[in-house]
């Protein structure tokens, strides 16, 4: 009986995690609003590096190396006007972010590949 129950447990403690749970943890919407209300949104799924995101593996990435897109830095040394143009990034799914940027320059050098669509 304690045997059995052992087993039962062994198995049960080795058991993969249902694809659907991976996949919702790791799917993203992403959108950039200027400061004309116009909107540009993909899609992101991490699972696959796939999505309507023209950089999809690139992102996954940098979304992986940092834990979060709250916590991905880029590292591109990239130079920037002082043009003020207004943009807003946003995330839904796997993690909710919003953060309003100077320009689309800033928003590059911020997020790296997460938010260049």
């Amino acid at each position: 009986m304690i045997a059995a129950s052992l087993a039962v447990a062994a198995v049960l403690s080795t058991a993969p995690v249902a694809a659907e749970d991976v996949r919702s943890q790791d799917r993203y919407t992403l959108a950039r609003v200027d400061g004309s209300g116009e909107r540009r949104e993909v899609t992101l799924d991490c699972v696959t590096a796939r999505g309507t995101h023209p950089r999809a593996g690139e992102a996954c990435d940098a979304i992986a190396e940092s834990g979060s897109i709250s916590g991905v830095t880029a590292e591109s040394g990239a130079f920037c006007t002082m043009e003020h143009a207004p943009v807003t990034a946003r995330a839904e799914g796997a993690e909710e972010y919003e953060e309003t940027f100077g320009n689309s320059c800033v928003l590059r050098s911020a997020k790296g590949p997460v938010f260049d669509f």
